[in-house]
């Protein structure tokens, strides 16, 4: 991988996942901008604002390093459904997206290809009246019916992180996803002219993840990166 550099023909997804339970950031304070830490004070627990504010932290890190900027510069736009994107970056340039469920935080980032990530800590809380279920095709909600127990939270998760970083990738919202793809038995899906390629990630144990990328899987080679803190200069990588 050319030096921990994107290049624009390469095809490359960078992938970066930490555990922010070992993640600090010095005067994370000093990062976020006035709505980020607004969003940051409604949440109800304070580990659940920590690692919101965490995963901000984080993501500026990365992105500064391929922008060759400090994270302070880094500034974020987003689209009218909420897709955070960066100011004045051009279509062929850094493209990215965020995910973090419980202790765990992924970052996605490719050059001129649009992506989408979700992570989800699998729970067993599962019931057959979740509301998400509406977005579920028939197969996938009987092959979720037809199962018990924690199988039945992964299989859940393993369709949900799907279809959540399909939606992320297109920055189209729930009305992005029409008549309710079957992602149990295809992980190809072509949305108005557009070709995507959804793949399972393993971040780690106890959670379902997924990445959703446009354009066709064959030119894709998914780099993976391990975040600590052991060493006090980014990139702080580790290579999985």
């Amino acid at each position: 991988m050319n030096g921990n550099r994107l290049s624009p023909d390469s095809g490359e997804i960078h992938l970066y996942y930490a555990d922010l339970r070992y993640y600090r950031v010095k005067k994370p304070e000093t990062l976020l901008i006035p709505d980020e830490a607004e969003r940051a004070g409604r949440y109800r627990f304070e580990a659940d604002s920590l690692h919101y504010v965490q995963a901000r932290c984080l993501l500026r890190e990365v992105l500064s390093f391929y922008k060759k900027c400090t994270p302070e510069e880094i500034i974020f736009e987003y689209t009218t459904h909420g897709k955070p994107f960066l100011k004045g970056e051009p279509l062929g340039g850094v493209q990215f997206n965020v995910s973090h469920s419980g202790d765990m935080v992924a970052v996605a980032v490719s050059c001129g290809r649009r992506v989408g990530i979700d992570i989800e800590k699998i729970r067993d809380d599962i019931l057959e009246s979740d509301p998400s279920l509406r977005l579920f095709s028939e197969t996938e909600s009987a092959a979720i019916r037809n199962s018990r127990g924690h199988a039945k939270a992964e299989l859940f998760l393993r369709i949900w992180t799907r279809k959540e970083a399909l939606l992320k990738a297109t920055g189209d919202g729930i009305g992005g996803l029409p008549d309710s793809p079957d992602l149990l038995n295809t992980t190809d899906i072509s949305l108005n002219g557009t070709v995507w390629q959804v793949y399972d990630l393993k971040i780690s144990p106890g959670y379902s993840a997924a990445l959703a990328t446009e354009g066709t899987g064959n030119i894709v080679r998914i780099e993976s990166f391990l975040l600590t803190r052991s060493v006090p200069a980014f990139p702080l990588i580790g290579k999985e």
